[in-house]
């Protein structure tokens, strides 16, 4: 996605690059177009035409960072990298790479006035809740599939604790309810009437929506009492693994950003029902494992509509 500073630059340019700006961008969803999954600003060397002809004052914020993602908190900068960068999904796939957390110091501070409204509060709850989601996220005495439910579970608790007022309580949230909602996501219906959902998203690229045409046409051949359901959503350990990966880099993108509007539940559900649909979307593809990712992170992750489209989703379930 193209910020509005960047697309206000772009619009205004009257250089002779303005012509090839018009044709790559489309200004009214602010992305640059692609052809044969490569961005329209590339030439044929891989380089980009807008930096050598513009200068790197004109890169937008998503170009400009990739594959870095920042949330900044008052005196707290976390970086990860974007699963839509290829390289970053192949480090991910490598069977010695583990999901870790580095942390370090620096001398910098920032301007209280800036984050004056900064919930430190709740940035504290919500950070301790996210170290206990990533110990039962790494469980692998249990599948996937029910260390995943046993976190959305968590996560609905800490939401109506949000919700009521309750920020002290959020601490004592824990995954010993497991049970209450074993399954509860992964149902067969309500995978399919997400993918619905995920259907109706923006696309910005041809071959994305065929990809999940494919994808619901294949599973609308099963059920949930196929051996193909039981494969995708049960995947063999290597491939698990990986999974449980992708799990962890989106929710250290997302989980604790949900301090600035409180939508703690669809924050962590963001994370959990995304490796459902790359779940769904491989076992239908023939395409690799790793292109699934990188393909997947491109559409919805850089896509601010399609991240509103399913916080409003997840936002909806808590009614």
């Amino acid at each position: 996605m193209i910020d509005k500073d960047s697309l206000k630059k772009y619009q205004n340019v009257t250089h002779a690059f303005a012509d090839r700006l018009n044709s790559g961008i489309n200004f009214q969803e602010s992305y640059f177009y692609r052809y044969n999954e490569r961005c329209s600003m590339l030439n044929d060397s891989g380089l980009c035409d807008l930096i050598s002809t513009l200068g790197e004052d004109y890169l937008c914020d998503t170009c400009r960072l990739f594959p870095r993602h920042i949330e900044e908190f008052q005196d707290i900068r976390e970086y990860s990298l974007t699963l839509a960068c290829p390289e970053v999904t192949r480090i991910v796939m490598e069977p010695d790479y583990d999901f870790s957390i580095t942390e370090s110091e620096d001398e910098t501070f920032d301007d209280p006035e800036e984050f004056e409204e900064f919930d430190f509060l709740l940035f504290d709850q919500l950070e301790y809740a996210r170290d206990k989601i990533f110990e039962i996220a790494s469980d692998r005495q249990k599948p996937l599939q029910e260390r995943m439910d046993a976190i959305s579970f968590m996560a609905y608790k800490l939401q109506e604790c949000f919700d009521e007022g309750e920020i002290f309580s959020m601490g004592d949230v824990s995954d010993s309810i497991m049970e209450e909602t074993k399954d509860r996501n992964l149902s067969f219906k309500y995978c399919m009437n997400a993918l619905d959902e995920l259907m109706n998203m923006e696309a910005t690229e041809k071959s994305w929506t065929d990809t999940l045409i494919n994808t619901q046409k294949y599973w609308n051949e099963h059920d949930e009492n196929s051996k193909e359901w039981t494969e995708a959503m049960f995947p063999d350990s290597d491939i698990e693994f990986i999974f449980e990966k992708v799990l962890k880099t989106l929710l250290f993108t997302y989980f604790c950003g949900s301090v600035y509007d409180g939508q703690i539940y669809a924050s962590a559900m963001i994370a959990v029902q995304s490796v459902r649909f790359m779940m769904m979307i491989n076992k239908a593809s023939d395409e690799p494992l790793n292109k699934t990712i990188y393909i997947y992170s491109r559409e919805i992750e850089h896509s601010y509509n399609n991240l509103n489209a399913f916080i409003r989703k997840f936002e909806e379930e808590l009614d």
